[in-house]
Order: C-alpha cells, then sequence, then structure tokens
C-alpha cells in the first residue's frame, strides 16, 4: 500500500471516529432516529469525507440496515439498545465503525455490549498477515462466549477496497472446524472491517424483518427509460455507485415521488435493496466494529483517536 492510499484511509478513519463519537453523543431517549441520521451525515461532510453509506440505526432486536425514511417519525425508545453503524469514504478509501448506545438498560444489556465489545479486540489483537480468517473467528467466538452470550452467526466482517465496502473475504463471528484449513489467509495491506454482533438468543442468525430504506447500484446497468436514464447518472455521481438511502432521493425528486422512483428502477433491476435484517425471537442484539489495516506482525485500526 503507497504512503498515499494508507494516508486516506487514515483520513477515513479519523472523520468516522469524530462523526460516531458525535452521532452517538446524541442518541437519548424520545430522541427523532431521522434527526440521529441526518445530523451524523451532515457532520462527516463537515468534517471533509462523505458518507460511504447511509448511518444505520438499528434498535433493539433490529441488527443491520434500518436507516430513517423520509420523513420517519420513529424515536429512541426509553430502554434500548442502539447500534450506530457509519462509514465514511475520502475519495473512495472506506472507514466502517459501530458503537452500541444503551438507554435505561440493565446489566444484561451491558454485557451484550461488553461481549461485542470483546470480541472486536481479541480479532484485533489476531490478526496479521498469513494468518488464516478461521484463527480469528475462533477468537472473536472465545472471547464472546466468556461473557454466556452468542455472536450472530450469518453477520460478517468483511474487507474493504476503494469504492467497494464488500470485497469478497468474510470474517464470520463463529469458526466451524470444518473451515479451518479452507479459510483464505489474510495479507499485508487488506482493509478489513471487523464488527461482531452478540446476543441471548438461543437461534442467534438474522433474517429479514423490514423493508429496505437501503439501496445499492447493479453493476453496468442502466435504465431504459430517458428520464429515469439522466436521474440515475446523477444518483451514481452524488453517491460514488456507493450504497445510498431512499430518503435521499429528496435531493432530485419531490419527497413523495421517492418510493415511485424507487419502484421504477428496482423494475428495471438498476437497484436492489438491503432489508432490514434483525431477529424474529426479538431479543437484543449489540454490536462493535473498527476497520483496520493488515500489517506484517499486527494491523492499523483505522477508526479510533490517532
Amino acid at each position: 500500500m503507497s504512503e498515499a492510499v494508507q494516508e486516506r484511509f487514515l483520513k477515513a478513519g479519523q472523520i468516522a471516529y469524530q462523526a460516531i463519537d458525535y452521532t452517538c453523543q446524541r442518541v437519548k431517549a424520545h430522541t427523532s432516529l431521522l434527526d440521529i441520521a441526518e445530523t451524523g451525515e451532515r457532520k462527516i461532510f463537515e468534517l471533509g469525507g462523505k458518507p460511504a453509506f447511509p448511518i444505520n440505526i438499528s434498535v433493539n432486536h433490529h441488527a443491520a440496515h434500518y436507516t430513517p425514511s423520509y420523513g420517519d417519525s420513529a424515536k429512541v425508545p426509553k430502554k434500548a439498545l442502539v447500534k450506530i453503524d457509519l462509514g465514511v469514504h475520502v475519495d473512495g478509501y472506506i472507514a466502517d465503525t459501530a458503537r452500541t448506545v444503551i438507554i435505561g438498560g440493565d446489566a444484561e444489556m451491558e454485557r451484550l455490549r461488553e461481549a461485542a465489545e470483546a470480541g472486536l479486540r481479541a480479532a484485533i489483537e489476531t490478526i496479521r498477515s498469513r494468518i488464516r480468517v478461521w484463527e480469528v473467528s475462533k477468537e472473536i467466538h472465545k472471547a464472546i462466549s466468556g461473557f454466556g452470550v452468542r455472536p450472530i452467526e450469518n453477520l460478517t466482517g468483511h474487507t474493504i477496497e476503494r469504492f467497494n465496502l464488500h470485497a469478497g473475504i468474510s470474517v464470520p463471528a463463529i469458526a466451524p472446524t470444518s473451515e479451518r484449513v479452507l479459510s483464505p489467509r489474510l495479507k499485508e495491506d487488506m482493509v478489513i472491517a471487523i464488527e461482531p454482533f452478540t446476543t441471548y438468543s438461543p437461534t442467534p442468525r438474522i433474517s429479514n424483518i423490514g423493508e429496505a430504506q437501503i439501496f445499492g447500484f447493479a453493476q453496468h446497468k442502466n435504465p431504459k427509460d430517458p428520464n429515469l436514464r439522466h436521474l440515475y447518472s446523477q444518483m451514481k455521481l452524488s453517491f460514488a455507485q456507493l450504497p445510498f438511502a431512499a430518503r435521499w432521493l429528496s435531493e432530485f425528486v419531490p419527497p413523495e415521488e421517492i418510493n415511485s422512483t424507487l419502484s421504477s428502477l428496482m423494475g428495471e433491476r438498476c437497484i436492489h435493496g438491503y432489508a432490514v435484517l434483525g431477529l424474529h425471537d426479538r431479543h437484543f442484539v449489540a454490536q462493535a466494529e473498527h476497520t483496520v489495516i493488515v500489517t506484517k506482525d499486527g494491523c492499523i485500526v483505522t477508526t479510533v483517536n490517532q
């Protein structure tokens, strides 16, 4: 990795660190989720970055992909585990980070948060060039299990490349013995987002539990309709072909036309939705996340205060 590229990854990480710190301070009971998301996203721009995806605000049994819709009236409950997950890019170089904020909590909720943070620390302490992903996953699972809770089995960390949030290699929080030998090895200069999720659920696997408010672009696909094609080009340019929120379309169309515009783009298979993910049994979920750059003997955490 060149010095210039590393500097951009580090800059994105520092903006993400400041932005999530700022955003989490605004998570209080009865606060509007829309206000939290929009305030946090504005902060990213003010700090000199751009959102790599819409701010996710996943409450209680929600685990990922909830971002407020245009005019959303949802508020933070008086008792809640609120996961703030945000991404920043600087010229396409991405940092991804998440924290869990506890509102009106108890010891069990705190244990979930501590377990997720412990799993994240274990991964950071284990990562280095040439190690197998399985070894990292084993340490995450071990750390989480020590708190008497379970990792979410089908949400994983992921490699990151320029303008590519999920670049191919996954880092699970579980380590089945059958995958040990086949597990890929990490390489120097790989950029990885590590994000363990924790729960008390006896069936710790998430599924789709809500309609998408976050969307992604299809590769090499443009609308047939000329008017839609022009709008689509504007969207790709504005959002850097990274995931975007439905509410962001208010930049281009009247609010009352957002849903119909999305439906048209979905119908032409130019975009795809990311459904809200969570647990049907409504057990609470906690999350912790940092982005790291793999080095020969360890890793550089980009999303902590440098």
